[in-house]
């Protein structure tokens, strides 16, 4: 987690760098986001690890700052089509026991649907997880500790059933 002094530098150091790489004066927040949006589809990982360097901070902090919070500000609040995702997300599972596959397909549903949005897809994802999850009887969808559990359990059942035909 980065410090205060940290977040300080981080804007201004990604300003920097970016600027050298595009050879452009960057005049806004916005123009600066979408600069390094383009940077990271050309696949510059390093950029995470020269910004790290530059504020004294790893590269996974730096990474997470940047697309946990500080890139946040650029997308519009998706809770605003919470029910409208909700809806998608049941007529896909219908078609689907994987619910993996199903918020996939919900996603790029919504997208479509939604042209004009701009919601951060990792949200939305976010969003659709933790409601098959809370919804897991009703969906298929069974949290972690409990498929755990019942793993657990079949392969003692299934232990246990060879056991008993072996001691026949």
């Amino acid at each position: 987690m980065l410090t205060k002094q940290q977040i300080l530098m981080f804007e201004k150091t990604l300003l920097e760098l970016v600027s050298a790489i595009v050879h452009q004066s960057i005049s806004s927040k916005q123009l600066l986001f979408e600069f390094t949006q383009e940077i990271l589809i050309k696949n510059r990982k390093g950029l995470w690890k020269q910004i790290g360097d530059q504020i004294n901070a790893s590269q996974i902090e730096v990474h997470d700052f940047y697309f946990n919070t500080w890139s946040l500000q650029f997308y519009e609040d998706c809770n605003q089509y919470k029910d409208e995702i909700k809806i998608i997300f049941q007529q896909v599972i219908n078609n689907t026991s994987d619910y993996k596959l199903a918020i996939h397909q919900s996603i790029q549903t919504f997208l479509k649907e939604f042209p004009d949005n701009k919601c951060n897809e990792r949200k939305i994802y976010q969003m659709l997880y933790q409601y098959a999850k809370s919804n897991h009887k009703l969906f298929g969808v069974q949290p972690k500790a409990y498929q755990l559990s019942l793993t657990i359990f079949e392969n003692y059942a299934f232990q246990r059933a060879v056991n008993t035909e072996l001691e026949q």
